[in-house]
């Protein structure tokens, strides 16, 4: 562990320069990229166990995935540089960062990482012009208008508008929808999002279930129609008891289950029940491992670093694939990334929109995960 920090810390001192050729034939024109994370080096350094460790050790697999995406625009004419700070989890430390001349002059920010961090890029973004990317963050708590943000994970109010346009991709004319809800916050934001979408979808009937009184499905319950169960809990007793009560029952067919990536994460997992109930999984995050180009991924990152890659590496990688390339595309100019037509880096899909109702930026694509006779699968359309 400590050689690993050693390694990130010996990084941040220095500026990774790709390109085909010097600076001296391209007439100085560079992409200036800045990656301005909690790497917390000195703090891990001293004490691996420290508080920080956590977010810290996530931005350093983060970045490992980054620059293991560098290779791929060597041979750019343009030169690409990028120049990595290490805000310590302090906004004291970033407030410096956001001084320094090479900042200002950078066509992206890769960071900041947490709340904190964001809210203070605002006033620099507007003065200066500069879009950023945050890596983790997503708009479900944080009610950050910037119009110069891109934040990669959808809040989770827009999960509403993306389940019920699945719905409608089925072909389903007169559905009826039942939103299972629990009483945590995220579960409220979830489930307020759908029902604030009635009157967009007047042939479809909305009602709502608490969780905990799982068994009032039968009264939801609709025969003749397709039943759409959206559960918008990550309440692993209640999610389970859920479940179990609809696959037990002979009362319930013609049932669509929708569910959270957090269940993934569920210390028990019926995958028969799942499959029963034709679960689908909504994940902003998704991974084959049987894909060739993945398992590329995989070899090269373990040549470099010794050690299998974490979901932050594999999201490190597709966003400076995604981003980086986007920068080439439009000439080190963002303002078009809403244009841009969905891009795959590697696993996961890109399109980056205005977030409804608001004026960040946030991707628009989600995962449909499901299981199939065993395995996870995705859905792509």
């Amino acid at each position: 562990m400590k050689n690993s920090i050693f390694v990130l810390v010996c990084c941040l001192w220095t500026n990774l320069l790709f390109a085909q050729k010097p600076l001296s034939e391209t007439n100085g024109e560079k992409f200036q990229i800045a990656v301005a994370m909690p790497f917390c080096g000195k703090q891990l350094m001293e004490n691996p166990n420290h508080k920080n460790a956590a977010i810290a050790n996530a931005c350093r697999q983060y970045y490992e995935g980054f620059i293991l995406a560098l290779d791929s625009f060597k041979k750019n004419e343009t030169p690409i540089e990028i120049k990595v700070y290490d805000t310590q989890r302090d906004t004291l430390v970033l407030r410096k960062i956001l001084e320094k001349k090479e900042i200002l002059n950078s066509d992206l920010i890769v960071g900041p990482v947490l709340k904190e961090g964001n809210e203070m890029m605002l006033g620099f973004c507007e003065k200066n012009k500069i879009f950023h990317v945050s890596p983790f963050l997503t708009l479900t708590k944080s009610k950050i208008e910037n119009p110069y943000l891109i934040s990669v994970y959808p809040d989770l109010s827009y999960y509403g508008n993306f389940i019920l346009d699945d719905i409608v991709r089925t072909g389903d004319q007169s559905a009826n929808i039942i939103v299972l809800s629990g009483k945590e916050s995220n579960d409220k934001v979830l489930s307020a999002s759908i029902n604030s979408l009635k009157s967009k979808y007047p042939n479809y009937s909305f009602k709502n279930v608490e969780i905990g009184k799982y068994t009032d499905l039968k009264l939801a319950y609709k025969l003749g129609k397709i039943n759409h169960i959206i559960v918008s809990s990550e309440n692993e007793f209640l999610v389970n008891s859920a479940l179990r009560f609809m696959a037990d029952s002979n009362s319930f067919v013609d049932m669509q289950v929708y569910g959270l990536k957090k269940w993934l994460e569920f210390t028990s997992i019926n995958i028969a029940q799942y499959e029963q109930l034709k679960v689908k999984i909504i994940s902003p995050f998704y991974f084959n491992y049987a894909d060739p180009n993945n398992k590329l991924f995989i070899e090269k990152y373990r040549e470099r670093f010794f050690t299998e890659p974490s979901e932050y590496a594999v999201t490190g990688f597709e966003q400076a694939s995604f981003f980086i390339s986007s920068l080439i595309q439009q000439n080190g100019q963002l303002n078009a990334i809403e244009k841009q037509e969905k891009n795959k880096p590697l696993s996961n899909w890109f399109l980056i929109g205005r977030r409804p109702g608001g004026k960040s930026l946030q991707n628009s694509k989600l995962n449909i995960l499901y299981f199939k006779e065993g395995r996870l699968e995705r859905l792509d359309f």
